[in-house]
């Protein structure tokens, strides 16, 4: 069976609390009936003791003063059992019943077993002595007759006041304690919600409450526990969508590294054969592209698996500058201008120059591919190298293509999203794999009408502690 927790709330509470208010209303207004039943009690007692024993007649005009003080009624029988004076109208058969009346020596008006029915109405009734004044004749006696109504009313009157409080008080409690119970119980079952929507694959956060409490924190932590979900999401995803791509790529990698060596021992053996009609420039970059193919094909193969790749020590603008050298001629054919600014300083850095070779074609050859929409004038590339402060170098390569569209702008390092049609959205990413591999970093910015991507790398001489070998991949 279930028990809700706004239940498990409420009804202890509530209980406990009902219960207390009930029975201090119940003894409260038991007090004050009896104080009230007492209070007319010594009221009557006190009129009755003066009629008893007063030295003067008990005429009807005097019983009747009696009667608007007390709201008692009075009969006054003669020794011989004869009326002398009434405040009631009173027939044969009433006057029979109070004459059979007898003497109550404790005078307990409130006695709701003493009762007597005149005129269709019911009086609390008792009958006492009344010393005479002439003591020849025998002592008469005095019927107190009060009506019950009007003693119930009074009892009930005193009671009232402590009963209504007690109704309020547990009215009172049922609301209060409803809200209560409903204002912690919501924002527990909008977390619940908010779990079984995490289960189902949804990370959105919930709005936290203003209150400062353990809710609040509640909140906060599964928050935190969702952002953390939707990041390990997106990284399982990026890794089978890179398991897939690898094991695609591994056949077809093989294949075309078996071309690219069946290739270039064909140019080598042209330019042995050929050297005197043979372009020297020419073969010997198409030599290095295919040096260059078959290195990052080696380094695809590789990918995933724990052998390292160890550092050495590199001429950051030697890499640059070799690296240019294979995308000039890329450049030169689609009509962009490709500018170097040669650093005033040697930069040395510790690392891969292959995997940094890499990282500048990409980025050089994206380059060229914005810069190639620009029709007049015509595309321009910059590159150049910076030395920052004393422990950073940077690598600038700057063109003048309109710069990625609004929609990829804020995810152009993640894998397959490109701005391209034809684009794998890979380029970047291993631009950005390389530059962490290297303790360095990697942005981009618009500055001057030029998409300026913008690569950091640590020095040489401040990176006494630096790594010496890099995972593959």
């Amino acid at each position: 069976m279930r028990w809700p927790i706004q239940i498990q709330l409420l009804l202890p509470m509530l209980t406990v609390v009902v219960m207390a208010i009930v029975l201090a209303s119940a003894v409260s207004a038991y007090l004050g009936g009896k104080h009230a039943r007492q209070d007319q009690d010594d009221n009557l007692k006190r009129v009755v003791a003066t009629l008893s024993e007063a030295r003067f007649p008990l005429t009807e005009p005097v019983l009747r003063q009696m009667t608007g003080l007390s709201g008692a009624e009075f009969v006054y029988f003669k020794g011989n059992n004869i009326p002398q004076a009434t405040t009631l109208r009173l027939g044969k058969d009433d006057l029979e019943l109070l004459r059979r009346l007898n003497d109550d020596k404790s005078r307990v008006f409130f006695n709701a077993n003493r009762t007597t029915s005149i005129a269709g109405r019911v009086y609390l009734s008792q009958r006492v002595s009344v010393i005479e004044r002439d003591p020849v004749s025998p002592a008469g006696s005095l019927i107190v007759l009060y009506p019950e109504d009007r003693w119930w009313s009074a009892v009930r009157q005193a009671a009232y006041p402590a009963l209504m409080a007690g109704a309020v008080a547990v009215t009172a409690v049922i609301l209060v304690t409803t809200i209560l119970s409903h204002r912690f119980v919501r924002p527990i079952h909008q977390l619940g919600n908010q779990a079984a929507a995490i289960a189902k694959g949804d990370f959105k956060t919930a709005a936290v409450p203003h209150r400062n409490d353990e809710i609040r924190d509640l909140t906060l932590s599964i928050n935190q526990m969702a952002q953390q979900l939707g990041l390990y999401e997106n990284d399982v995803r990026r890794n089978e969508q890179l398991r897939t791509l690898g094991k695609l790529g591994a056949g077809m990698a093989h294949q075309l590294r078996n071309a690219a060596t069946g290739g270039l021992l064909a140019i080598e053996l042209h330019k042995r054969r050929c050297k005197a009609d043979a372009d020297g420039e020419s073969l010997d970059v198409a030599l290095r592209q295919l040096h260059l193919m078959e290195s990052y094909l080696q380094r695809f193969l590789l990918l995933g698996q724990t052998r390292p790749i160890p550092f050495k020590t590199v001429s950051l603008a030697a890499v640059v500058e070799d690296a240019l050298e294979l995308v000039r001629p890329a450049c030169t054919h689609a009509g962009i201008e490709l500018n170097y600014i040669k650093p005033g300083a040697a930069i040395m850095v510790h690392g891969d120059p292959d995997a940094l070779r890499q990282l500048t074609i990409n980025l050089v050859l994206n380059a060229s591919e914005a810069a190639g929409r620009q029709q007049d004038p015509p595309g321009k590339i910059g590159v150049d190298l910076a030395i920052l402060g004393k422990d950073r170098a940077a690598l600038h390569i700057r063109d003048s293509g309109p710069g990625p569209a609004e929609d990829v702008a804020q995810r152009l390092f993640e894998p397959f999203v490109s701005g391209k049609p034809e684009g794998t959205g890979l380029g970047l990413f291993v631009a950005q794999q390389v530059a962490q591999s290297h303790r360095g970093s990697i942005r981009w910015q618009r500055e001057n009408d030029m998409t300026c991507f913008t690569v950091e790398f640590p020095l040489l001489q401040a990176n006494n502690n630096h790594v010496t070998s890099v995972d593959c991949g």
